[in-house]
C-alpha cells in the first residue's frame, strides 16, 4: 500500500482533508490516543475529547474527529480505528506517520452519528 505524502508538520487540517476525502462524515472512529495543540476554533471539543479518552477509547464520528483536529498547527499523536474495520487506521507518534491504512474508497459508514449528545 501506498503512504500518502504527509509533510512536515503534520497539521490537523492535513488529518482533516485526509478523513474528509475518503470517509463519510458519519462513519465512526474509535480514538485511542491524542495530542494536539489547540487550533483557534477546537479548544472546547478537544478538551472535551480529552476528558472523555481517560482510561479507554472513545468512539467518535469522522465530523466531530475533524471538528477538534480542524485548525491544530500540529499533531503530535493520534492513533485511530474505524470502528467497523480495525484494519483502516491511522497512527501518529511525534509528529511523524508511522501507520496508515486509509484507503480511497468513501464508505457509507455509520449513519447514526455521534453517540455524545454533548459533542454537537
Amino acid at each position: 500500500m501506498m503512504m500518502k505524502a504527509w509533510g512536515f508538520p503534520i497539521t490537523g487540517d492535513r488529518v482533516v482533508e485526509a478523513l474528509r476525502e475518503n470517509f463519510s462524515t458519519n462513519d465512526i472512529w474509535l480514538l485511542l490516543d491524542l495530542d494536539v495543540p489547540s487550533g483557534a476554533n477546537s479548544q472546547a471539543i478537544l478538551n472535551h475529547l480529552r476528558e472523555r479518552m481517560v482510561n479507554s477509547p472513545l468512539e467518535v464520528s469522522t465530523d466531530d474527529l475533524c471538528e477538534a483536529l480542524a485548525d491544530a498547527p500540529q499533531v503530535w499523536v493520534l492513533d485511530i480505528r474505524l470502528s467497523s474495520d480495525h484494519e483502516v487506521q491511522l497512527y501518529i507518534e511525534d509528529g511523524e506517520v508511522f501507520e496508515e491504512n486509509l484507503d480511497s474508497m468513501v464508505r457509507s459508514g455509520n449513519r447514526a452519528g455521534s453517540r455524545d449528545p454533548q459533542l454537537k
